[in-house]
């Protein structure tokens, strides 16, 4: 399953969205995830490919929780791995905030989805909504044999996926003070 980005992709998705060719700001496809996150696959797929019209009023009314991944691409010493966790977000559309957190990070191996190593630690997660469009901050420390300072933005846009929200978008900020680029995808528990 392809799923998030590598950064030549991004760079290459935004200079097609800014000739119209794209939706979505950056392919969040070029790097397989692992077996765990099968169920996001379809969402992937669809806001890829501009199929999914944007949430409307009624589903994006009150409060909501919604699972699903959080990656940050081409990490480790090789740029080989991608790390990914598990995100829970919730969305309070009457505040116009949105809060949460992504753990139970793993170091994915981003050719065969091996996992290669576990890192202990979360990210809070915390920003705000304006229409269907998302800007958030995703910031903590993940430790695997030492500790790592993230700090990651986050614009993503709130979908109509089957009947349900769904929401998908783009990361980019540093780890340790070094840039990296990344994305997730819930959809609504």
């Amino acid at each position: 399953m392809r799923f998030f980005t590598m950064a030549a992709l991004s760079a290459a998705s935004l200079s097609l969205a800014a000739c119209g060719g794209s939706s979505v700001d950056g392919d969040m496809s070029g790097v397989d995830l692992p077996e765990k996150y099968d169920s996001l696959e379809d969402l992937v797929s669809k806001a890829e490919n501009g199929e999914l019209e944007e949430a409307s009023e009624s589903l994006m009314s009150g409060t909501a929780t919604l699972s699903g991944a959080l990656a940050i691409s081409d990490v480790g010493e090789n740029e080989d791995l991608e790390a990914i966790g598990d995100m829970t977000l919730t969305a309070d559309f009457t505040g116009g905030t949105v809060t949460g957190t992504a753990d139970g990070f793993g170091l994915y191996n981003e050719d065969t989805q091996v996992l290669e190593d576990e890192l202990t630690g979360s990210l809070a997660i915390a920003g705000t909504i304006s229409g269907t469009s998302l800007a958030a901050n995703a910031a903590g420390t993940l430790t695997d044999d030492e500790d790592h300072i993230v700090d990651m933005g986050m614009t993503g846009t709130f979908y109509d996926y089957e009947g349900e929200l769904a929401l998908y978008g783009d990361l980019e900020g540093t780890v340790d003070g070094d840039y990296y680029e990344g994305g997730f995808a819930a959809v609504e528990e």
